[in-house]
Formats: C-alpha cells, sequence, structure tokens
C-alpha cells in the first residue's frame, strides 16, 4: 500500500510466558525473546473446532505454512473448550418452556402490530412467524438483531430450536451475530466455531462462520488466531478484500510485521480490477467477496479516492443495490425569516468513535428563534445511551419549548421502526435539514437515510474520509480536516467550517483527585527527553516505527513511552529496534490504566508523536487538555489529518508536519531545546483557557451561518456544491 514503505527484515518471535513484573517496568536481557517454548496460557477461544475447520476443511493452498503454524499453536494451548451450547449469565436462571413461549407470542405480537408502511414484506414475514419453522424464525432473529434486539433474538432462537434437535450452521450465526452486538465476544466465539464445525460443503456459510468467528476474536483481543480466519477465507476466494483488510489489520495488532507485508500484498492484489472469470469456473464455485472497511483502511493508506471508493463499496454492500445520488426535495414554502426545522438523529455509535454529546451540545445552543430542532432517539434498550443523564436533559430541554402535549412532541423514540417506518415519521415533519451522527455504512439506519426522507441531509468528517453515501448531501468539516481540494474524493460536498467542524470532549472530571506519578513511578529516566504515543499496537505500522527509532539515535539518551502491550508484541518491537540499532531498553511500555490515572501521568512525557496514516483525535485531544505538545504529520485523507485540526485550533500550526523529513528534523530538533519545549507548553496553556477545543456556543453560530447557507441554495434550486469557510461573523 502506498503509505508503506519498505519493510524491515525482522525474522518472527516466538511468544514468551506473560510476565510477572509491573507493566511500566523496562524488559531485563533475560526476558528478551529467545528460545522459550511455553505458549501464552491466555487464550478462551474453543480451539478444537477452529482446529478441526482449518486442518480438515480448507482445500490444499500453495501456501499452508500459516495453517500450519495455526494448528501447531492450537495443538499447546491447554484450554480447548468442548462445544456444547450454554449461556452463561451469571446470576440468572434461564426461563421455563413456558415463560419464553408467553414471552415470544407477546414479542410476536408487538412486532405484527407495527404500521404498514409501503414495503409490507418485513410485516407479513413476522405475522407467518406465529407458526413457521425454523427458516422463518432465524430470519426473525436476524432482523431482531439488526433493529438492536438482539436479547430478543436469542430468546427467539431458544424457543425456536430446543436443545434436543440438532443445531445447524445458521442457528449458531444468528446466534454468534446476536451475541457480538451484545459485546459478548466470548458467546460470539464460540458460536460461530460451532457454526463452523458445522458448515460443510456450504461455502457462503462457512465464509459468513469465518467472518463472524474472526470478528470475535478480535473483540477478544485474540488477533492472532483472528487473522488466521481471515487468511482461510482468503485462500479460498483470493478475490474477497474485506478478508485480506481484516487479514491485515490483525497482523499490525500483533505487530507481526513480515506476515503484515504479505498480507498488504494480498489487499493489493484483491483492489486491483478483476479479470473476468470462465463462464465453468463461476458456475463451479461462485466468487464471495467482501467490502473493505473504510475505517480498517484508513491505518494503511490515507489516498483519499481510495478510500472513498471503499466506502462507495460498503454502502452497496450493505444496501443491496447500487445508490444514486437523489436530487434534494424543496421544501415546504415558509416565510421570510421563519425558524429552520432542524431533525437530529441520535443512535448508538461503536466503540472508539468520537463523542456524540459535543455536536448535540453544540446543537441545543443554537437559537431557538431561528432553529426548531426535533430528535428522533434511535436508542435500543441495550444500548448504554439510553441511561445516559445527559439523554434526559437533552429531552427535558427539546420538550420544555413546545409544552407537554405529546401529538406536537418534538422527541420520536423510534428504536423500535423499521427503515420504511422511520422515513415516513421524519418525512411528515418536513425537515429542512437533518443532522446525521452515524452515517456509516454498517449504521442500522443506512437504508432509511437511503430514502432521503428530509430536504438536506448532513454528517461530520469524523470518519476516515468520505461516507460513501450519495444521499448525504453535505459533509461538515473545517479547513485543516477537509480542504475544498478534496472535493473530488468526496461524494457529499464539503462544508467547511471557519476554525473547528465540531466541538471536542471537555476533560473528564475524575471521580477523585489522583495524584501526579513521578517519573520513576513509571520507570521513565529522570531527566532525559521522553517521547510518547499511546496508541494501539495496530496503528503502528513499521514506516513509523523505523521514523521513531531514526529520532532516537539522533537524540541522545531520549526514550519512547508507549501504551502497554502484550508479551508478544513487546518483544517483536524490542526486536525491530534492536535490528534498527536501538537499545530495546529504550523502549518503556505503560501500565494500562483507567482514564484518570492515565491523564494524570501524561505530562511526564515531553512530546507526543501522533500515528501516520491513521491520526489518534482521541489521543491527541488528551495530551493536549494536559499541556504536553503533539507533533503530527499532515495527510491527504480527513482521517490523517485529525490531530493536525486539534493543533491549528489551539493556535499550534508549527506542529503540524509535511512529509516525514520535516517531522524528523521537527522532533529531533524539540528533543534537543527544553527551553522549546517548555515555551510550547506555556503557550499551549495560554491557548486552552479560552476554550478553543469544546466553546459549543461560539461553534453553533458558525453552524447556524453555514446551515442558512445550504438552505439557501436548496430555496433557489441549486445543488450542493462545495462551501468553502468564510470568515467567523
Amino acid at each position: 500500500m502506498d503509505a508503506l514503505g519498505p519493510l524491515p527484515a525482522l525474522p518472527p518471535v516466538r511468544r514468551t510466558p506473560s510476565s510477572d513484573h509491573a507493566p511500566d517496568e523496562r524488559h531485563r536481557p533475560g526476558t528478551l525473546p529467545g528460545s522459550v517454548p511455553e505458549p501464552l496460557p491466555r487464550r478462551t477461544l474453543p480451539q478444537q473446532a477452529l482446529l478441526d475447520a482449518l486442518a480438515s476443511r480448507l482445500p490444499p493452498s500453495p501456501s499452508p505454512a500459516p495453517l500450519d503454524r495455526a494448528a501447531a499453536l492450537l495443538r499447546t494451548r491447554p484450554d480447548p473448550t468442548i462445544l456444547i451450547y450454554d449461556r452463561p449469565v451469571p446470576g440468572r436462571t434461564a426461563p421455563a418452556a413456558t415463560d419464553r413461549t408467553q414471552h415470544l407470542a407477546k414479542l410476536l405480537g408487538e412486532l405484527a402490530a407495527q404500521p404498514r408502511s409501503r414495503s409490507t414484506a418485513r410485516t407479513e414475514s413476522l405475522v407467518q412467524t406465529r407458526t413457521a419453522g425454523a427458516d422463518n424464525g432465524l430470519s426473525l432473529a436476524r432482523q431482531l438483531t439488526e433493529a438492536g434486539r438482539p436479547a430478543e433474538a436469542l430468546d427467539l432462537l431458544d424457543h425456536l430450536d430446543p436443545a434436543p434437535q440438532p443445531r445447524t450452521a445458521s442457528w449458531h450465526l444468528a446466534r454468534a451475530a446476536a451475541w457480538q452486538q451484545l459485546q459478548r465476544p466470548q458467546e460470539a466465539a464460540r458460536e460461530a466455531s460451532a457454526a463452523l464445525a458445522r458448515t460443510g460443503v456450504d461455502a457462503p456459510t462457512r465464509h459468513a462462520a469465518l467472518q463472524q468467528l474472526g470478528q470475535a476474536l478480535t473483540l477478544q483481543g485474540e488477533t492472532a488466531e483472528a487473522a488466521w480466519c481471515h487468511r482461510a477465507r482468503l485462500a479460498e476466494h483470493p478475490r474477497d478484500s474485506g478478508a485480506a483488510l481484516q487479514a491485515a489489520s490483525a497482523a499490525a495488532a500483533e505487530a507481526d510485521w513480515p506476515a503484515l507485508a504479505q498480507d498488504l500484498s494480498r489487499l493489493e492484489q484483491t483492489l486491483q480490477p478483476a479479470p473476468a472469470p470462465a463462464p465453468a469456473a463461476a458456475q463451479a464455485r461462485p466468487e464471495i467477496r467482501t467490502a473493505p472497511d473504510p475505517a480498517l483502511l484508513a491505518a494503511f493508506t490515507d489516498d483519499p479516492a481510495r478510500l472513498r471508493q471503499a466506502a462507495e463499496q460498503a454502502v452497496q454492500a450493505r444496501l443491496g443495490r447500487r445508490v444514486e445520488r437523489s436530487p434534494a426535495r424543496r421544501r415546504a414554502a415558509r416565510a421570510p425569516g421563519s425558524r429552520l426545522r432542524l431533525g437530529l438523529l441520535l443512535g448508538t455509535m461503536p466503540a472508539g468513535a468520537p463523542s456524540p454529546w459535543p455536536i448535540v451540545e453544540m446543537l441545543m445552543a443554537l437559537d431557538p428563534a431561528q432553529f426548531d430542532l426535533t430528535v428522533y432517539a434511535d436508542l435500543p434498550e441495550e444500548s448504554p445511551a439510553r441511561n445516559d443523564a445527559r439523554l434526559q436533559q437533552l429531552r427535558e430541554r427539546i420538550e420544555q419549548r413546545t409544552g407537554p402535549d405529546p401529538a406536537n412532541s418534538p422527541w420520536h423514540d423510534c428504536a423500535d421502526s423499521d427503515e420504511d417506518t422511520l422515513a415516513l415519521t421524519i418525512s411528515a415533519d418536513a425537515l429542512d435539514l437533518l443532522a446525521v451522527l452515524d452515517a456509516r455504512a454498517d449504521s442500522r439506519r443506512l437504508a432509511t437515510l437511503a430514502r432521503h426522507p428530509a430536504a438536506l441531509q448532513i454528517a461530520w468528517a469524523d470518519g476516515a474520509g468520505s461516507t460513501g453515501a450519495p444521499f448525504i448531501d453535505y459533509l461538515v468539516g473545517d479547513r485543516e480536516r477537509t480542504p475544498i481540494e478534496l472535493a473530488a474524493d468526496t461524494v457529499e460536498a464539503i462544508a467547511q467550517m471557519p476554525s473547528r467542524h465540531r466541538p471536542s470532549e471537555p476533560p473528564a472530571a475524575a471521580p477523585e483527585p489522583c495524584e501526579r506519578p513521578s517519573r520513576a513511578d513509571c520507570g521513565l529516566p529522570g531527566t532525559a527527553m521522553v517521547y510518547a504515543c499511546f496508541a494501539r499496537p495496530g496503528a503502528i505500522l513499521p514506516e513509523q516505527f523505523a521514523a521513531w527509532c531514526r529520532i532516537l539515535a539522533d537524540t541522545a539518551g531520549a526514550v519512547l513511552w508507549l501504551r502497554g502491550a502484550t508479551p508478544v508484541v513487546r518483544a517483536r518491537l524490542q526486536q525491530a529496534a534492536t535490528g534498527l540499532g536501538i537499545d530495546p531498553h529504550r523502549l518503556i511500555f505503560a501500565a494500562e490504566l483507567e482514564p484518570a490515572r492515565h491523564a494524570a501521568r501524561l505530562p511526564l512525557a515531553d512530546l507526543v508523536l501522533d500515528t501516520f496514516p491513521d491520526s489518534g483525535e482521541r489521543r491527541c485531544l488528551e495530551a493536549l487538555q494536559q499541556g504536553v505538545p503533539v507533533l503530527s504529520r499532515r495527510g491527504r485523507s480527513p482521517g490523517s489529518r485529525r490531530a493536525g485540526a486539534l493543533l491549528q485550533a489551539v493556535g499550534l500550526p508549527e506542529l503540524v508536519c509535511d512529509g516525514p523529513e520535516r517531522l524528523h528534523i521537527e522532533a529531533v530538533r524539540l528533543g534537543r531545546d527544553a527551553a522549546r519545549r517548555a515555551a510550547l507548553r506555556e503557550q499551549l496553556h495560554q491557548r486552552l483557557q479560552a476554550d478553543p477545543l469544546h466553546d459549543p456556543a461560539g461553534l453553533a453560530r458558525d453552524f447556524a451561518a453555514l446551515v442558512r447557507r445550504m438552505v439557501d441554495r436548496l430555496d433557489a434550486g441549486l445543488p450542493p456544491v462545495p462551501l468553502a469557510a468564510l470568515p467567523a461573523p
């Protein structure tokens, strides 16, 4: 891939036993990788099922070495799991059969009573399931999971397929999907591995089982085994770019750079145009391909055109059809100066995504004389956001503006609405603008947005690049994150804010005061330069690590403070440093701490180094809020410019570097100049007093002016076009 340079030749690192030392303690010479044969006793994978699948069900492969290593490692693991399903819910007993039957009858009654819309196929299938067999039951269970009701899907599957009957691969797959949505990866892995053991010669089901198992193992931290699952998919379907990308992501998370080089090479091949298959070959075994995840791809490239292509493919795969841009509908005629009707689609955000609450806070700061806000709360019962105090405060403030009349309430609980019902609800409100906080390709409301129920639909540039959705009219960004030059590589029209494109989350208040540790407490040298990066291992690529080692080589006595990692990843990074001429003791690994204690130790670092091309906005924000300067490299895509946008906002543009050589020069210069580092800290402290990263009220004024420009074009019958930032009023 284009973001990766030449890979250093690193021998594979054998697994070492877990260390009993404190995570902040440096590795002693005796603990460096050597000839220790013992495996890490930390896996909970149902190994026998995966071992059987990899050893006996894979077709012959020209390069079976990774599978051989997988089989050998799995055989050494001490904890094989018996594949008999048992839902392990502590403190809860399984309901009696009659209770489950009554619950199912109630559930089906509720679903069948839903209002019919233009598409009645789903409603009819729900009604038929009252007396249906396993196939319709599985279909309903999948729909419940997609609708954010995975617990009910599990109950339904329990009822439709009681214990004495043999369970099918599809049944286990449906359970795996439900468990995964409940954030229970161990149960999801167990069900997916059981499905894998029952697939037989059914290639699509086998492919889906391997994919589901790989995703569950990734959530468990079992990235090495996850990589084997994805490579098994790729061995059977060599054009599957989604499998190749997931294998590369897993290899990067393990710092297995030789395997990463091979995975990226295979990924590059899958992204090239495919030759036309021979008719006989196509009939013999249809090729299965999954779309690459743009968020994963952004870790390896900053090419905005390639990221846009991946996003478009992901949207098409999700919707099952090609979607073209539809003209924005004309809004209802309104008197001049009347309030604009602004809708907010508030859903559950994925783990690791920026918090939606700062945007909500900004929208609540809009002038009520100019904007009439309506909220569509798409939060399933299992969503943690339903119990968030901020959600209740938002609802109270929204309903205070219109009074207690439920018929005119600007608050809609739409978690149980299907895509057609929600689209009709939004259309009936005759919105001028719908603000979408989650426009990812795997958003469960993508089908609703594809119907374009609002006059204009906008999203924020919080992802890797374009959403790939032609029914999103504008992508809200700023000068740094979304320069107008990116217009050709975004499906949406870029709309720039003058300063920041959205508020950032304010620093979290610690539940109790945390004592700031000393450098000695964290295993850091007392006076030497401390470079830091607390990125996950998967964001540290070989080229990036080699650049950091060059910085260490040119800064006498400096150390690199990294996020705590598994013993395997530590050993590999230390061995890579040794190969690049750096003493491995100059790598110091931090203990995993809760956020408040982690924030308390951040000021011990002298300079935080950002990752490239996957820039870490949250890591940069945490460092800046603690007064620590950050050095970042500017890329071509919005995802590679996240930290740069924050640095521009706090008035430190000199810390945003164009190209690796400029970053190296600036990092070494700062490493040798303690006075300049102290001046930067003082400058940062003064800038933060004005709250440039949060400031919801100020950003609300900028956003209101930008919205007026969008609506003026709509009223004039003009299509969305890039809107460059104007000076702040």
